[in-house]
């Protein structure tokens, strides 16, 4: 019978360690597809990167473009100035040539004024020459114009070609960046049918053996205590502990999955009746510290009330466990405005950490503490990071070893603050 009863332990322990295995497994899909999914965002970043360069591109063919257009209305305006400036010069001239018919009718009648008609004829000639020396300068700059005119077109027409080819290539891109965004949308879905398959896979196939296990060492402890020495009933106690730790490991590896996928929905949520409600539902044993909490006036903040109260319920619960060494349990909670942000925090007198460490504190299976000191899955911090992200919030912690931590979150600032 002992033999057979050892065979039974030796098979269980197999099992936990199959099943172990199995974990690990999961958590490293789960990895995977979460580095495939922080890739796949940094991709579509990119390709919006490239389309603002591109728009900016664009927007610049359009300036120089205007830019061209109004130098050609400018020369355009120059052009007409310069015939009417010709036309007035003919105009002269005209005039000039009829002076010269009345200065020779006047030499047939007064000769005596031929010379000072002679010398008037003389200034008059001047100064036809100077007027045609003007009108040939003025179509030496009427062809220039008419040249510089005629660059401006070249250059209006290249610049219009460039344009087009910019507004080609723009095109293109944005065809490319749309199919490339259905590519990485079916990829995603394609990632979150299989987080859903581990998480079916969580529910369901880890939580039969779990109670298995747990259900015959319950029966084996019942009904075979007095068989056992004290380190045999030691490891079936363990054995009990473990599976029950395994059981709460799922479902806080079930809960962080679907988070994910859970719609949330941004309303005002009545923050002092919240953490209220938290409060009363806290559970103690007897000889446990019940904790002293100071809680300020907390202002109403947005988002899906369901999901914050997780996000309560796991730092006060860590501000208590944390707190259980010390003579007294001592909770405060506070909070500030930032812009358009409402920041709370919880502060404890409890073990802290060492801030050397911090990169860790909010990652998945991520422990400052050994199990053995204080108990947890390592996951509840992970959860209030991602709700919190949800939210386009942020949370961090300040924290001396032995002297306590301070979590902050931020979340929007309600409507109904003043």
């Amino acid at each position: 019978m002992e033999n057979d009863d050892s065979n039974e332990l030796i098979i269980a322990n197999k099992a936990i360690d199959f099943q172990n295995k199995e974990k690990e497994l999961r958590a490293a899909e789960l990895i995977v597809a979460n580095k495939e999914l922080v890739f796949q965002n940094e991709e579509k970043e990119k390709r919006a990167q490239e389309l603002v360069v591109a728009n900016e591109e664009l927007a610049f063919q359009n300036k120089e473009k205007e830019l061209r257009a109004a130098e050609l209305i400018v020369a355009n305006e120059e052009l007409v100035f310069q015939n009417e400036e010709k036309e007035k010069r003919a105009q002269e001239l005209v005039v000039a040539n009829k002076e010269l018919a009345f200065q020779n009718k006047e030499k047939e009648l007064r000769a005596a004024e031929l010379i000072i008609a002679n010398e008037e004829l003389v200034f008059q000639n001047e100064e036809k020459e100077k007027r045609a020396q003007e009108l040939v300068v003025a179509n030496k700059e009427l062809a220039y114009q008419n040249k510089e005119k005629e660059k401006r077109a070249k250059e209006l027409i290249i610049a219009n070609k460039g344009l087009k080819k910019a507004e080609d290539n723009i095109r293109k891109l944005n065809d490319e960046l749309e199919q490339k965004v259905i590519q990485r949308t079916a990829q995603l879905e394609a990632v979150n049918k299989e987080l859903e398959s581990f998480s079916y896979s969580v529910s369901h196939d880890l939580r039969a053996p779990i109670r298995a296990i747990d259900g015959y060492t319950k029966i084996i402890a019942e009904d075979y205590a007095d068989k056992f020495d004290e380190d045999g009933l030691k490891i079936l106690q363990s054995i009990i502990n473990n599976s029950k730790k395994m059981g709460m490991l799922i479902d806080d590896l079930l809960a962080f999955s679907k988070l994910g996928r859970k719609q949330v929905a941004f309303l005002d949520i009545d923050m002092m009746a919240l953490v209220g409600s938290v409060r009363e539902e806290l559970l103690f044993e007897v000889g446990e510290n019940v904790p002293e909490f100071t809680i300020d006036a907390l202002p109403p903040a947005k988002g899906d009330q369901s999901l914050i109260k997780q996000v309560w319920i796991n730092l006060i619960s860590n501000a208590i466990k944390y707190s259980k060494y010390k003579d007294k349990t001592t909770i405060t909670i506070d909070y500030y405005i930032d812009g358009n942000q409402t920041v709370y925090s919880i502060r404890d007198e409890g073990a802290g950490f060492d801030m050397a460490y911090y990169d860790k504190l909010f990652g998945v299976f991520q422990r400052l503490h050994s199990q053995s000191e204080f108990e947890g899955t390592g996951i509840g911090l992970a959860i209030v990071q991602k709700i919190v992200d949800r939210h386009h919030g942020s949370v961090w912690a300040e924290s001396e070893l032995d002297k306590g931590t301070c979590f902050y979150f931020s979340l929007p600032s309600s409507t109904q603050q003043n």
